[in-house]
């Protein structure tokens, strides 16, 4: 996946790009006819290419590490709500709660405010690492 990406700002050797972002409904809002503001996204990235403010850049991410982010994002708490109410409902179901349904979910629920804090841990150590999912290719 390639983009151009506009140069904003620069601090401690990272450029803040602004980049357009890719509408859902095709390359350009004349595919859809509707007139929607596509707003822009805001990145920071090492400035390995030592681009200046102001200047076009060309950046490229990797589809593998985005499968990988996307997995990790979505699928984490869907495994944990699932097994929040799995586990809930053979418990409260096990000591005789007429109303297992209702705290099973309510386990679910807690069970994906938990997968909250284990993302965050994924996410400092892939930061620590320094894994880049997109990455400066060149000046345009």
């Amino acid at each position: 996946m390639e983009q151009v990406g506009f140069v904003r700002d620069i601090k401690d050797g990272k450029v803040e790009l602004e980049i357009k972002r890719v509408s859902g409904c095709g390359e350009n809002c004349k595919g859809c006819g509707s007139s929607c503001d596509i707003p822009a996204h805001i990145i920071t990235l090492p400035n390995k290419i030592n681009a200046q403010i102001g200047d076009f850049v060309e950046i490229k991410g990797e589809p593998k590490k985005f499968i990988k982010y996307a997995m990790i994002v979505y699928m984490i708490p869907i495994i944990f709500l699932i097994g929040g109410i799995a586990l809930g409902s053979n418990y409260f179901k096990g000591i005789g709660n007429p109303n297992y349904e209702l705290l099973s979910f309510v386990t679910g629920l807690v069970a994906i405010i938990i997968s909250y804090f284990f993302v965050r841990l994924i996410d400092r150590r892939i930061l620590r690492k320094g894994e880049e999912s997109v990455r400066l290719i060149k000046i345009i």
